[in-house]
């Protein structure tokens, strides 16, 4: 049976005082010893009691403090686990993010940037182009090419125009439709303006 109270904190009764008057006589005439022999036998008794309680106790509160010391010890490793795994959680979400951010290229320094910009047909060229629509070979000229860039930044890129398309009206760019002032007849056309 575990005890409840610290035993070291008692104190050994008074046996040679009044309070142990009855049971002095009757060892004393069960023992045929003398009071003070029955006092020391009481004492040693006592003693002997106290001291196993003690031994008693003692042993509970080691045995506590091992049950204790392994709780604690768990605790530990389970919030050690714990911890590992967010942590291996947290690489591994840096690692997917890591993934999805675009990669940049390296930078040379030795490279340079051109200063030169490919010409395009007309977006009028274009858009005649993918309707399957008959279209001057001007518009593929490097002439009508240099005019369309120069067109291009004319024309705000938020101009639209009405466009009936299949029985719908829709909104496309005014470029598209807007042909180029300049434009030869494929007729007309010299083989050194391709050149």
């Amino acid at each position: 049976m575990a005890l409840v109270a610290n035993p070291i904190l008692e104190v050994i009764p008074d046996f040679a005082g009044n309070a142990y008057a009855g049971i002095h006589v009757d060892l004393q005439a069960a023992t045929n010893q003398t009071k003070e022999e029955v006092v020391t036998h009481l004492s040693d008794t006592w003693n002997a009691d106290h001291n196993a309680r003690i031994a008693e106790w003692n042993q509970d509160q080691e045995a506590e403090a091992k049950v204790l010391a392994e709780a604690e010890r768990a605790r530990i490793t389970q919030e050690d686990a714990e911890c590992a795994q967010h942590e291996a959680e947290a690489e591994r979400e840096h690692l997917e993010a890591e993934k999805k951010k675009p990669k940049m290229n390296g930078f040379n320094e030795v490279s340079s940037v051109g200063d030169y910009l490919t010409p395009c047909p007309a977006q009028y060229a274009i858009q005649k182009l993918t309707n399957f629509e008959y279209i001057e070979l001007w518009y593929f000229s490097p002439e009508s090419c240099r005019d369309a860039l120069k067109s291009l930044h004319l024309i705000a890129e938020n101009d639209l125009s009405i466009m009936r398309t299949d029985d719908q009206l829709t909104l496309q760019p005014t470029s598209a439709f807007k042909a180029l002032k300049a434009a030869i007849a494929d007729h007309k056309l010299s083989f050194s303006i391709f050149l």
